[in-house]
């Protein structure tokens, strides 16, 4: 007998018991195609290293939003959900209509909870991404993009359309950084994209090449650029700079952030999360956590390489 369908945009509670991974904040590592369908996870409080098997992570492909929220794909099914991990709750999204994408990230542009938040799945391979808002749409809708080609000589490669790689959403929009400007894509009701125009920071001496994250929370918008020495795999320095004027028409300023407060910011190739308040989980404020490339050692229990080992930094008070 065919499983009922949830209603889109209803609520499921979860048993009300413990969350599978506790209520501190973790850094979680999942070993891909294990066959215990397990996670390791790393205590941000005291560094301690965990173990589990989560049934929701082990039975679904799933990406952690920004919002702390997990978006859920069955196995083998096109049925779509969000999941809190914090207490159990579940949302029914719209079935799929095909599979996902080998590469894809999720976005929320609010809290699930609020009437207008929109899903944003993003295609890391094309221009394109999959969207569907939780109250009200029965279906996904695809939709294509043009930011531009990627800025390599003809006589390199034929032109490469850009792919957006990452995003931060605040106010309901969700914010890119593409070709030196700040893009806006705005879902009224149909995605629009604009841009801002702002100046850029200045290089750090000594440094050949940096990695830069988006990050978003109460409202405000952050960019995260770790400096490596040179064009090496070293860490130089990592600096914060936050945009304002994010409401006007046509210009935004980026200034530098010295210190974050009681703010945490945790950083991977595939997540950026806001902590807003670290004291809350009694940790300490005004540290971000980042992936660094350290370690070439292979997994046993997977193909895949552990390529990475997660960092520290803490801002200075003054820059």
């Amino acid at each position: 007998m065919e499983k009922e369908k949830d209603t889109v945009g209803a609520s499921v509670h979860g048993d009300g018991g413990r969350p599978p991974l506790g209520s501190k904040p973790l850094l979680v590592y999942d070993h891909g195609f294990d066959p215990n369908g397990r996670q390791t996870a790393v205590s941000i409080a005291d560094m301690s290293v965990h173990t589990h098997v989560v049934p929701e992570l082990r039975e679904n492909n799933f990406h952690v939003t920004p919002h702390g929220w997990v978006f859920l794909n069955g196995l083998g099914s096109l049925r779509a959900r969000l999941w809190d991990p914090r207490s159990g709750e579940s949302l029914a999204l719209p079935d799929l209509e095909h599979d996902l994408p080998v590469s894809w990230k999720c976005y929320l542009s609010d809290v699930p909870t609020a009437p207008s938040c929109v899903v944003l799945l993003l295609d890391m391979d094309e221009p394109k991404f999959l969207y569907c808002r939780v109250a009200g749409d029965t279906h996904w809708t695809t939709h294509e993009y043009d930011v531009g080609d990627m800025n390599l000589p003809p006589s390199y490669a034929p032109p490469t359309r850009r792919v957006v790689q990452q995003a931060g959403a605040v106010g309901g929009k969700f914010y890119i950084l593409e070709k030196g400007k700040l893009g806006v894509i705005d879902f009224s009701p149909a995605p629009e994209f604009s841009y801002h125009d702002y100046t850029p920071p200045e290089p750090v001496d000594g440094s050949g090449c940096c990695r830069s994250h988006v990050a978003a929370s109460g409202g405000e918008l952050f960019e995260v650029r770790i400096y490596h020495k040179g064009f090496t795999p070293e860490v130089l320095t990592v600096r914060v700079y936050k945009f304002d004027g994010l409401a006007g028409p046509t210009a935004a300023t980026l200034r530098e952030v010295a210190d974050l407060g009681d703010k945490v910011l945790l950083l991977s190739d595939s997540n950026q999360l806001v902590l807003e308040s670290a004291s809350k989980y009694g940790l300490k404020g005004n540290r971000i956590y980042f992936m660094h490339n350290v370690l070439e050692e292979p997994d046993g229990t997977s193909s895949t390489w552990i390529t990475k080992a997660w960092t520290q930094c803490v801002l200075a008070k003054t820059i």
